[in-house]
Order: structure tokens, then sequence, then C-alpha cells
């Protein structure tokens, strides 16, 4: 069990790009969970993966954008108490739109699952505030 979701600590993952704490379940095998936190006005980094991805909004707001090749294809607003996801293998970045506080989400995949299927994959792309 993890209690207190809002006020868990995260810490800095040089392959994430933002602050994050991942949770083992081990009775659960086809499931992976972690916390993210977005900086105040920042972004994820924009990447793709071939897994499902759920995300509950824990605090703040902002929005997600979806991508296919290269262009802008949709835009999810969220916030807190939102419950949202991203298809297999868009690209896709969260950005949080608060400049003054940090954005906070409990992200479930099936990361998993596709290791053990041998298809699981992750592509990122380096991005700029700008974009």
């Amino acid at each position: 069990m993890v209690k207190n979701l809002p006020e868990h600590p995260v810490h800095a993952r040089a392959d994430r790009g933002n602050p994050a704490a991942y949770f083992s379940f081990p009775d659960i095998r086809n499931l992976e969970a972690h916390i993210s936190e977005i900086p105040p006005g920042g972004a994820t980094p924009t990447h793709r993966h071939t897994c499902d991805a759920f995300f509950y909004v824990i605090s703040g707001g902002g929005f997600t954008e979806l991508r296919a090749s290269g262009e802008i294809e949709k835009r999810v607003e969220w916030q807190t108490g939102d419950l949202f996801c991203t298809p297999i293998h868009i690209w896709h970045r969260h950005v949080n739109r608060d400049s003054s506080q940090p954005a906070r989400y409990l992200e479930i995949t099936t990361i998993p699952l596709m290791k053990s299927l041998g298809d699981w994959q992750i592509e990122g792309k380096e991005i700029s505030r700008s974009e």
C-alpha cells in the first residue's frame, strides 16, 4: 500500500526528465504504477511507448499533447481529480500550465505485461520550452 500520494516524496530521475517515485506490488504482475511531478510551468519530454497508460491527476492542471507525424492532433486538458489515457505508440507530452505550483499524477501502465510479451519499447525526444 502507498499512502498519501499528494505528499509522497518524488526524486529526480535522469531517464525521465521529471521527478518520480515508482511502486512495486509483488502480487501484481502485469501492471506498474508511479507518481510523477511536473515542475511549475514545465513539461515532460515528448515520448511514445508500446504500453497502455492511464493517468489520474493528483494535483494541478495542464494538458497533454498527442501527436502523429509531428503535428499536434489532439490536446487533452486535465485538472485535479481527472482520469485520462494516452494511446499506445502515439507521441505525447504532458504540460503543467501553472507557473507557481507543480502538477502531480499517478500513472498506471502495462509495462510489465509488454516486457513479458517481448514487445516493450519507449522512444523519447528532447523538447524545448517553445515546442
